[in-house]
């Protein structure tokens, strides 16, 4: 007899905890990268400013890559992409420590991914900090 999960049962909920974990973090910072872009494009130096902010909160390692001063398709391209496969690693990693538990939701999944989600914005916002007091 083959091994099956009962669909909205115990296992089937951790499984798809498991599954889903990764694209939801990096689907969630995604949408914030999105949003991010679209104020910059738009005219005025508030929605200018709250878009980088959201770009640089999404994706913390454009920073590394000195988005501020060197702003190649690449060099953003390479950024957003490693962006975004951090924040799935992350994902993944909550996903795997809230299932650790025997029953297991997305609140579990939350109370994993909060902290790393916040000390990963602060970073990158530290790190645009030091950059834009080196550059100056």
């Amino acid at each position: 007899m083959a091994h099956v999960a009962v669909p909205g049962g115990v296992v089937a909920y951790r499984s798809e905890l498991r599954r889903k974990g990764g694209l939801l973090a990096a689907g969630g910072a995604a949408v914030v990268a999105i949003v991010g872009g679209v104020l910059m494009w738009l005219p005025g130096r508030i929605t200018g400013l709250a878009g980088f902010g959201l770009v640089i909160a999404a994706c913390p390692l454009l920073v590394a890559f000195g988005i501020p001063i060197v702003a190649g398709w690449s060099t953003i391209g390479i950024g957003v992409v490693s962006s975004l496969a951090l924040w799935f690693v992350v994902g993944q990693w909550a996903a795997y420590r809230a299932t650790q538990r025997p029953i297991a939701d997305w609140r579990d999944w939350w109370s994993m991914v909060w902290p790393l989600a916040l000390a990963m914005t602060v970073g990158g916002f530290a790190g645009f900090v030091l950059f834009a007091l080196g550059v100056l």
